[in-house]
């Protein structure tokens, strides 16, 4: 592992695209079973019959894209997603959506295609793939300028649950069968956790699949927010609005333009 002043994920030869690049192939069906629905249902309840503009950070596969396209089937939305893995991309691209749903290449934290935008949102714990906080307050003023003055930013996140350091390994039975070796190392200091999920069996050939998290608490996200423009609008446990306590291992949380 390097340091930070090597690399900004902490990991040698980690970057943008590595996350996706690796688990393009495996996502949608290792994480078909993730219990997030609730996050995409709670933003569409907000929303009255008429069309919106859509900004997805982190699109990945197009997991999210799905969700939304069936709450709101006949909206007439334009949905725009942005993903620096054009391995994820073009499985989004093979899914054959419809021409409101569009595509761009490139880091969310650098770049966000213009606005404005009534919803912008990022899904499971997708915004703590920045490498670090100067990449996460680039990414949140790009928000602020795309967002239209009523428009929202939604984040779903999870908060860990130790403030301890650990290493951790376990063999983990994935969605598809499979069987893998997962590690993980939690900086606390750092607020980073990286990791491997090495497949086992010689029909992988020990494939191994990298992935590294900076994450933030609530109130930095909210600081961050505030210094961006952004204001907290409301923040929940969940999606279905269960109240946020400090004993939440999650929070859904909206933000608006400061007025």
């Amino acid at each position: 592992m390097s340091n930070d002043h090597e690399n900004p994920y902490g990991v040698d030869g980690y970057d943008a695209t590595t996350y996706g690049d690796s688990f393009a192939e495996v996502y949608d069906q290792w994480y078909a079973g993730l219990d997030d629905a609730d996050f995409l249902e709670s933003i569409v309840s907000s929303l009255s019959d008429e069309p919106v503009r859509v900004l997805e950070l982190g699109v990945g596969t197009g997991r999210l894209v799905t969700q939304w396209l069936s709450l709101r089937p006949t909206s007439g939305d334009t949905i725009v997603g942005i993903d620096s893995s054009t391995a994820m991309l073009q499985i989004a691209q093979e899914k054959n959506f419809p021409a409101s749903v569009s595509f761009i290449c490139g880091d969310f934290s650098e770049q966000l295609p213009d606005g404005p935008f009534d919803v912008v949102f990022i899904g499971y714990n997708t915004l703590f793939n920045v490498p670090d906080e100067s990449a996460l307050e680039a990414c949140i003023r790009h928000v602020a300028r795309v967002l239209a003055p009523s428009g929202f930013l939604y984040i779903d996140a999870v908060i860990p649950n130790s403030t301890e350091a650990s290493t951790l390994e376990s063999i983990q039975t994935m969605a598809t069968g499979e069987e893998v070796l997962a590690t993980s190392h939690h900086d606390p200091l750092s607020q980073r956790i990286t990791g491997t999920f090495t497949h086992l069996g010689p029909e992988h050939a020990s494939q191994v699949r990298s992935f590294a998290v900076r994450y933030f608490t609530p109130p930095q996200l909210d600081a961050i927010a505030e210094q961006s423009g952004l204001t907290l609008f409301s923040r929940y446990a969940d999606g279905r609005q269960a109240p946020f306590t400090s004993d939440s291992y999650r929070h859904v949380s909206r933000y608006s333009p400061t007025v």
